[in-house]
């Protein structure tokens, strides 16, 4: 069954290995550039790269049991940490795990692959069925932070920003082989 606009969203619904595209220019999907630690996480033709699949577990139990092999170099790894809110890791071939970060969110501030999980906890939320919205509460505590594609220029920074109520803020969650 699919969740209503803004239901929480369920994990089970979409466990498994995804892109995330962005609603307003659907030919960029959420990509790591150079699939380095303190690079950005970027706009991106879709090209198949490991830097743009996302793996979506179940559960954290399922990160803590799973063969790394599972997690090829650079592939996304969403661990729920409870309720609606996944951290997103990325697992290097050497088995070095990076973050997708904002380590001190406010508008306008670029999500990056880092060292350590300060400010890598998201809040996922159903805005449509198969769409999304991710978002970080601002380092003030004050509101909420949305990732936000602002450009369909590729290498354009996902940034985050206060609810604009445009699809540049709506993600896909699609099967790699999806068009």
């Amino acid at each position: 069954m699919a969740a209503a606009p803004g239901e929480v969203h369920a994990h089970a619904a979409i466990v498994g290995e995804r892109i995330v595209t962005n609603a307003s220019y659907n030919d960029r999907v959420a990509d790591l550039t150079r699939g380095e630690v303190n690079s950005y996480i970027i706009g991106w033709s879709r090209n198949g790269g490991r830097n743009q699949v996302v793996r979506i577990l179940a559960s954290s139990l399922e990160w803590l049991i799973a063969d790394t092999t599972l997690f090829s170099m650079h592939q996304f790894n969403f661990v729920p940490q409870g309720g609606n809110t996944d951290k997103i890791s990325l697992t290097a071939a050497d088995g070095k795990v990076f973050y997708v970060a904002s380590p001190n969110p406010g508008p306008g501030s670029h999500l990056k692959a880092t060292v350590g999980g300060v400010g890598s906890v998201y809040t996922v939320v159903t805005h449509a069925p198969g769409q999304v919205k991710f978002s970080i509460l601002s380092s003030d505590g004050t509101a909420p932070l949305y990732w936000t594609l602002n450009s369909d220029n590729e290498g354009t920074k996902i940034t985050l920003e206060l609810d604009n109520g445009t699809a540049n803020q709506i993600w896909g969650v699609v099967e790699p082989d999806d068009n």
